[in-house]
């Protein structure tokens, strides 16, 4: 909001500050108003009519009213200066004097379809579907956990998203690829590498994130993507940075965030995973001070990479995190070279060059139920809160990996969704501490997935979840994208946001289309009766069954 005093000023887009009170606003009463929580008593509401530009349209003809600071009324009054949110939680603000009138990004009569700073916000009849029409309700009126994606399989490969090259041919992780074509210095794996670096993600494929609903996207990171920490004896080819500083000029672009995800450490932090850039039998990272002090140098050399794009206009304000471990093997929690003293040296050490106001920090449990590792980060916060600030639990939900044993049927993921995810979360939410859904996914370990209608339920379910349960702090979904095979197209389809979307199983604007105003909308006046009992303790592969057949149709 730029201008003061009571009538004065005009609504403008800005990249968003945490600290801003001038983008802090309040809603109370049936009809909203938006208070400016920097000047007590005014709020955002129409004045006099602006000259219109002869586009027309809508109850105010050709005129509309302009925004201005004025005052907010009394009980029983509207003085022009509320709104109507939208009903799901994302979509149009409507004015509550002309309902056809929409808060509206851009100049002259259409509105925007890019965005930037200073971009004027008006009044302009409501057209729906419009991107320049499109807010995010503030989260205390109906919750607005941010939508995110990851962008796996990219800069730290997996083989089962590159089915041809890599599980087809029984290659099994990144090192082992590289080794195929010859080892980090050989022309023909520096090829590939970089081929797959310069495709795998394109400015395409974000704009079909955006227009899907994704604000944010999580982006893993090998520890070999630091010139200060690479060794060519450690296998891997080096030069993705390259990649990624593009990849953050793209976001920007699209007024998207990000968070960098330190996904793979030296001598893996998890057991025979491909996600580790490298497969051991053991997760080394933790037996060996090397490879543990390797670890720490790259958390730093993440901090000075996430300082030198912010330092870059072409790459500032799009980096709001990163995190320091993924999924480490939780056998490894205490000790001298653990995961709890990882974190505990680290942290502080991050906050020191990465204050709580702009960078939140992502710290990966990986235990079952969470409530131990909760009430460890709840007693971090209590006893360093200028440490642990911002400092947010990162928990991965999914309905597999040994979770998928029973029969299955689109009731059981319902129920599992509706009923006993928002329980696997009691642990934090109940201790006040805020949380990423880091992970999730459309796959439920067994085929059926692809019946009519079950996958656009299914992620609106999900992210009604989230959405509604008050700790989570946003979500990633896994994956925006995979490699696959021309022979067998449908294998790890439903693992794919942008194949889901170009194949109709989602609609192109999902996040829009969703209804998260409620926990799983559809049935969610019949949860409190059929939903089993579960608390904190709850395992992540606890079965559900509701209490009275529900069904899952759309």
């Amino acid at each position: 909001v730029q201008g003061h005093g009571a009538g004065g000023g005009a609504l403008k887009l800005a990249d968003c500050v945490t600290a801003d009170e001038a983008q802090r606003f309040a809603a109370f009463r049936g009809r909203v108003q938006l208070h400016l929580a920097s000047q007590p008593g005014e709020c955002i509401g129409g004045g006099d009519d602006e000259q219109g530009d002869g586009g027309g349209g809508g109850a105010a003809g050709p005129h509309f009213p302009v925004l201005l600071h004025t005052p907010c009324g009394g009980e029983g009054q509207d003085t022009g200066a509320s709104f109507e949110m939208p009903e799901r939680g994302q979509g149009p603000i409507r004015w509550s004097l002309h309902t056809d009138l929409c808060l509206t990004v851009g100049a002259g009569g259409a509105a925007a379809e890019r965005f930037e700073a200073g971009m004027p916000v008006s009044l302009k009849p409501c057209v729906e579907g419009s991107p320049g029409q499109r807010f995010i309700a503030p989260r205390a009126l109906y919750g607005s956990a941010f939508v995110g994606v990851n962008l796996g399989g990219w800069l730290v490969l997996e083989e089962w998203m590159w089915v041809e090259e890599m599980e087809h041919k029984g290659v099994h992780d990144e090192w082992s690829l590289v080794q195929k074509f010859g080892g980090p210095d050989n022309e023909a794996a520096k090829e590939i590498m970089h081929k797959h670096w310069d495709t795998f993600l394109t400015e395409e494929h974000l704009d079909m994130l955006a227009r899907f609903g994704a604000t944010h996207v999580r982006i893993p990171l090998g520890y070999w993507i630091f010139d200060s920490v690479y060794d060519k004896s450690d296998g891997f080819v080096a030069g993705g940075e390259f990649y990624l500083a593009r990849a953050i000029r793209w976001l920007k672009a699209r007024r998207m965030k990000a968070v960098l995800d330190l996904h793979a450490l030296p001598g893996a932090q998890a057991i025979d995973d491909g996600f580790t850039g490298r497969r051991y039998p053991d997760a080394m990272f933790f037996h060996e001070a090397h490879h543990f002090e390797r670890g720490k140098q790259a958390v730093e050399a993440l901090v000075d990479l996430t300082l030198k794009y912010e330092a870059d206009e072409a790459t500032s304000g799009v980096v709001m995190g990163i995190e320091l471990l993924n999924e480490p093997n939780h056998k490894y929690w205490e000790g001298e070279l653990s995961i709890s003293s990882f974190y505990k040296e680290m942290v502080p050490r991050v906050r020191k060059r990465l204050p709580a106001n702009d960078y939140m920090v992502l710290l990966s449990f990986m235990d079952s139920p969470h409530v131990p590792t909760a009430q460890w980060l709840a007693d971090q916060r209590e006893r360093d809160p200028e440490n642990f600030a911002g400092v947010v639990y990162d928990a991965h939900l999914y309905h597999l990996f040994g979770d998928n044993t029973a029969p299955w049927g689109p009731d059981m993921d319902k129920c599992k969704t509706c009923c006993r995810d928002t329980h696997l979360l009691e642990g934090m939410w109940s201790r006040g501490v805020p949380v990423v859904i880091g992970e999730y996914s459309m796959s439920t370990g067994f085929a059926g997935w692809e019946e009519d209608g079950f996958e656009r339920l299914h992620l609106e379910d999900q992210l009604s979840v989230w959405n509604t349960t008050l700790a989570v702090v946003g979500s990633f979904t896994w994956n925006f994208r995979i490699l696959l095979m021309e022979t067998h197209p449908d294998k790890y389809k439903e693992w794919s946001v942008l194949d889901l979307i170009s194949s109709g199983y989602l609609p192109e604007e999902g996040v829009y289309a969703s209804n998260l105003t409620h926990r799983c909308a559809s049935i969610h006046h019949m949860l409190e009766q059929e939903c089993p009992a579960f608390d904190e303790n709850t395992f992540w592969t606890t079965p559900c069954e509701w209490q009275r057949r529900v069904s899952a149709e759309p």
